[in-house]
């Protein structure tokens, strides 16, 4: 089990379990801001705009990039 201060980090050395070090730089395995998927119009205009599955895979995928950058 590993215990964590009041700030959430880990107090011990290393997570058995994960293999990650104490605190990893004080931030950076936190999110630094929030995930914003697609809505389901934003799929299902996106299904309706390709044919193929790989076309359809680069689509989704420049859309959450656009999105989350």
């Amino acid at each position: 089990m590993i215990e964590y201060d009041f700030e959430g980090y880990a107090k011990s050395k290393i997570d058995k379990g994960l293999g990650y070090l104490e605190g990893f730089s004080k931030g950076y395995h936190q999110a630094k801001s929030k995930w914003v998927g697609l809505t389901r119009s934003e799929v299902l205009d996106i299904v309706d705009s390709t044919t193929h599955p790989l076309e359809f895979y680069r689509a989704i995928e420049a859309k959450l990039k656009d999105k989350n950058i």
